[in-house]
């Protein structure tokens, strides 16, 4: 069943991205004292950027959805995965990495950006140094890549691999409450960050959405890890953010159920929700290009209208990069994929001759 609101809600959330980086550019750009009383009366614009809280929701709902009932192989989870988002990010890691080195007056990281960098950044481990990743929204898909590697090792581990996910997401968390094991971490406190919560407030919506049972031992792990938020953090944005956001994810599924037949706007929306991926890694690119051009072209221009404007063309280039790249490589690395899995398997035989 296509749930073309949860595809919406995946645009939204990386609109909300891109207007909150919009907006921090803009004043960048365009720091006059009627900007900043503007800016200072829209205040919900810092909750932009927690679409990445929706998004992680969105993963963990969509992941568990479209597997928990089909036989994939931890193999073939991983690879469709990796299909899924390397091609791109690897796309927009090496592009960026190559600007750097070839006009390094227009980038204030080209002091700080190396090979090591570059090399952490594309194999999502950027997180060791306590550094941003060469493409800066690339922080959140190491976060992704987290929790795909942990269900792919689960789907070989374990019977019940999205109990075990949300159990041990769960205890990750438990302790992460506790003062002394972030300190004793560092940097691979990444591990136990909360924001893996969220991941696991997909499973369990899903859970709920699928009618799929978890079993009492998940839900009660959850709950532990719950109530350790509430109690040691509850500021944290896998509270603030993520509860709100596994509300809109559920109300979003059910409502795709009901609209069996939805409108041409739902499904235009629906399809702009497919390009979300390139939308949110094009960002890096457009929102920074058009602070640059416009500041130059209308130096007094209102931060109002440039916010507007950046995510306007951002969205368009997303969309577009969905459709000429992003959509062309995945379909590309699937056909390889399959080609290579027919090929008959070759045993080797050891000739008398040899």
């Amino acid at each position: 069943m296509p749930l073309v609101y949860i595809q919406i809600l995946r645009f939204i959330a990386a609109t909300a991205v891109v207007v909150y980086h919009a907006a921090g550019t803009g004043m960048l750009y365009f720091p006059t004292a009627d900007n900043k009383a503007f800016i200072s009366l829209l205040p919900w614009l810092e909750y932009g950027g927690h679409g990445v809280d929706l998004f992680f929701v969105i993963s963990g709902f969509i992941i568990f959805y479209s597997t928990h009932r089909a036989n994939l192989t931890p193999g073939k989870f991983l690879r469709r995965r990796l299909e899924r988002i390397v091609p791109m990010y690897l796309l927009s890691t090496l592009f960026i990495f190559s600007l750097v080195l070839l006009l390094p007056d227009l980038f204030k990281q080209a002091g700080t950006l190396d090979l090591s960098r570059a090399l952490k950044s594309i194999f999502y481990v950027s997180f060791t140094d306590g550094v941003m990743p060469v493409v800066y929204v690339g922080w959140s898909l190491e976060f992704e890549m987290y929790f795909y590697l942990m269900v792919a090792v689960l789907l070989a581990a374990s019977t019940n691999a999205w109990r075990a996910v949300t159990v041990i997401f769960s205890a990750f968390v438990i302790a992460g409450q506790i003062a002394a094991v972030p300190a004793a971490l560092g940097n691979y406190a990444f591990f136990v960050d909360a924001l893996i919560f969220e991941f696991v407030l997909g499973i369990l919506v899903a859970s709920i959405f699928t009618g799929a049972s978890l079993g009492a031992l998940a839900w009660a792990a959850a709950a532990c890890a719950l109530a350790s938020l509430f109690v040691v953090t509850p500021g944290s944005r896998a509270v603030t953010m993520g509860l709100p956001s596994a509300a809109l994810v559920l109300a979003a599924a059910y409502l795709s159920r009901i609209r069996l037949q939805p409108s041409m706007a739902e499904n235009a929306l629906g399809r702009l929700g497919d390009a979300s991926y390139s939308i949110y890694l094009v960002q890096v690119f457009t929102i920074s290009a058009a602070g640059k051009v416009v500041a130059k072209i209308f130096p007094a221009l209102h931060v109002g209208m440039f916010i507007l404007l950046a995510t306007a063309f951002t969205v368009f280039a997303g969309w577009l990069a969905s459709v000429l790249v992003e959509k062309p490589l995945l379909s590309l690395s699937r056909s390889y994929t399959a080609r290579n899995s027919k090929r008959p398997v070759v045993t080797a035989v050891t000739s008398r001759s040899e």
